[in-house]
């Protein structure tokens, strides 16, 4: 079994040195009130008194924090014993608590995420993380330092326009050729054109990186629906987008399982299930760190879809990001998952 595996695994894991980019948000976690007497509980309620004859609703900011899929995976990445380097959008005191290298390319985006008991639904302030491009990254750091590491996490195609430009212009990059893991964030909803352009770009990075396109479900049947069809199922479509593209793997993340194709072989994991989860948002970037890391060290393709599972399940449900001894803990708390 992967989850046998991965304990011996977290015992014995070391600390490769990984960059996550090129985002960064001040994430504020907020409920929407009904009334006095208690909170909208899931995203059809909060549909509903939209739709009715409410004009306004009250909502509270429990929490704030540092966050972005560059600054949640490298979360992760470093709970895990990496030595990490988040380059992201971070110029904000909020930022200052890391414990992990960050290096700023500029001001962050303000994101509000509102909890609902199925789902989260998040409202994005317009920010200069959408002007980003490679010349940016340039600027503050050098790209030997950036990508000389043994893996690079690297994530948001959808807010981050400038990431096509930087995919092709690394594509003759001297780098090591190392794990490249993207996600591209919520491409749910992009024009086929958009796709065909992501897919390009991921093409050229192929040609510096091992390039491991890592996405959930619902971004996964966007980024395939362009391709040649009908698909059987997902992994049919995470095989013909490796296809497409000629990288090292194409991975899905999702609540039952994670899954992926490679060059070898088509691989899918089980994941635990989770009765009463405390966050949604986030639990994917928990995935990439946990994959970043595998990959980095190395570990088989099946251990390293058990971590990024794992690490996103223990966020999930606790609301905190876990290290080895949590995550190794966490699963001798697990009954058998199904193969």
């Amino acid at each position: 079994m992967p989850y046998d595996r991965l304990q011996r695994r977290l015992t014995e894991s070391g600390s490769p040195t990984v960059t996550t980019l090129p985002d960064g948000s001040i994430d504020h976690f907020c409920t929407v009130a009904e009334d006095a007497a208690g909170s909208l509980e899931t995203r059809d309620a909060f549909g509903r008194e939209i739709l009715g004859d409410r004009s306004s609703l009250s909502f509270a900011v429990e929490t704030t924090e540092p966050g972005g899929q560059a600054v949640n995976t490298a979360k992760q990445l470093h709970a895990l014993g990496g030595s990490v380097t988040c380059y992201g959008h971070l110029d904000a005191p909020i930022f200052e608590s890391l414990p992990f290298a960050t290096v700023s390319m500029g001001a962050p985006a303000i994101v509000y995420v509102f909890g609902f008991s199925d789902r989260d639904v998040m409202f994005v302030e317009t920010s200069e993380v959408a002007e980003w491009t490679l010349a940016e990254l340039r600027r503050v750091g050098d790209l030997s330092d950036v990508f000389g590491g043994d893996a690079v996490c690297c994530s948001n195609w959808s807010s981050v326009k400038g990431l096509g430009s930087a995919f092709h212009r690394l594509s003759d990059a001297d780098a090591p050729r190392v794990p490249f893991v993207f996600d591209p964030g919520d491409i749910v909803g992009c024009r086929s054109d958009e796709v065909a352009d992501l897919l390009d770009a991921v093409t050229a990075l192929q040609d510096t990186f091992d390039v491991v396109y890592s996405a959930n479900r619902q971004e996964v049947r966007t980024t395939a629906a362009p391709l040649s069809g009908p698909f059987d199922d997902d992994l049919a479509r995470l095989a013909a987008i490796r296809e497409e593209t000629g990288i090292t793997a194409a991975a899905m993340h999702a609540r039952d399982e994670a899954v992926a194709v490679t060059c070898d072989d088509r691989l899918r994991v089980s994941n635990y299930g989770v009765e009463r989860p405390v966050r949604h948002t986030g639990g994917g970037d928990r995935f990439t760190g946990g994959l970043g890391h595998a990959l980095a060290c190395g570990w088989e393709w099946d251990v390293a879809l058990a971590c990024g599972n794992a690490c996103a399940v223990y966020y999930v449900e606790s609301g905190s990001t876990g290290g080895p001894k949590d995550i190794a803990a966490f699963l001798d708390e697990q009954p058998p998952v199904e193969s």
